[in-house]
């Protein structure tokens, strides 16, 4: 029997008080890739998402190792080509942000978001992925939005022919160093170690790039601007100098961390915050299901992140009918 699809279909907007056999919380490539699989076994299912489906994968610029594209391909076409698959399924989708999760181990679970809606659920995924690590510096929200940024593929382009900072050393930091690079005048990137934590090739393209000069042992001190960032203030910890660079923009990318706040306290997580679940991707609660980056776990990469997903559909799919 051929399976039935419906070719280029709107996301379904759901209406508070709806009932489902499972919402996922997060529309990453572990989200996606589950609405897929619930929306394939005809499943009522809703996706939530504070933003448009993508996670960080949307923020990304280029992707090299997702197998099936060997030029790699840009993080935000990626994305679209996921929202385009399984919203060709009868998957609901909907733009709010989890607030809290009533009775999370009763047989009934409430989703309240901050529109005030609820939903109700038999069994919940959680694919909510990681949230940018702050330097916890009190420039950061001072300047937040205005010089400030945690996403380059977002706000890159706002500084075109300007000096920026990248913070970090790390295969984030440098995929947002190497994107920034295509426009941006002069690109410095802090690093507070001797070495480049990213990959070999990735690390390879920073020493080889003539706009990004990298700055070892170096700290992000302190921040200046009247209404924006206007310059930073560098402190060498081999030479214990302090350096004011004059720049408009400053990205940080020290790391991730999973969002404490949609975590219930029920849950089982490890040391780190990450959520512990078995091989089938189940919690410690019942019919509560954990997948991708925010689970406890060796690799965080896009590719584990999509098996996670589906892991997670099919069993949360085989417990519904025990």
């Amino acid at each position: 029997m051929k399976e039935q699809v419906i070719a280029e279909k709107t996301p379904l907007i759901p209406k508070s008080g709806d009932s489902f056999d499972m919402v996922i919380i997060g529309a990453g490539p572990a989200g996606m890739s589950a609405a897929l699989c619930a929306g394939r076994a005809k499943l009522r299912v809703l996706l939530i998402d504070k933003a448009l489906p993508g996670g960080q994968a949307s923020t990304s610029y280029r992707v090299f190792n997702y197998l099936g594209f060997p030029q790699g391909i840009l993080g935000s076409d990626l994305a679209i080509r996921m929202e385009e698959h399984f919203s060709r399924y009868e998957v609901f989708y909907t733009c709010e942000s989890v607030k809290d999760i009533i009775n999370i181990s009763g047989t009934e679970k409430a989703i309240k978001t901050d529109l005030d809606s609820v939903f109700y659920a038999k069994t919940i995924i959680l694919a909510v992925g990681l949230e940018p690590k702050q330097m916890n510096k009190p420039f950061e929200k001072q300047f937040l939005g205005r010089g400030i940024s945690y996403y380059a593929q977002c706000d890159g382009e706002s500084y075109r022919d300007k000096d920026v900072v990248v913070v970090g050393g790390g295969n984030c930091a440098c995929y947002a160093a190497e994107y920034l690079s295509e426009f941006v005048n002069k690109l410095y990137l802090v690093h507070k170690s001797d070495y480049i934590k990213a990959v070999k090739f990735l690390s390879a393209k920073m020493f080889n790039n003539p706009k990004i000069h990298i700055l070892w042992n170096t700290d992000v001190e302190d921040v200046f601007g009247v209404d924006r960032v206007e310059k930073v203030k560098l402190y060498n910890q081999g030479t214990n100098q302090h350096t004011w660079v004059d720049v408009k923009g400053v990205f940080v990318y020290v790391g991730r961390i999973p969002p404490k706040a949609i975590i219930s306290p029920e849950l089982d997580v490890d040391e780190d915050g990450y959520i512990i679940t078995d091989e089938f991707m189940r919690t410690n609660i019942r019919g509560v299901y954990a997948a991708g980056d925010i689970r406890s776990k060796q690799i965080r990469q896009i590719a584990t992140a999509v098996a996670d997903g589906m892991i997670a559909a099919i069993n949360a799919e085989r417990d519904l009918l025990r």
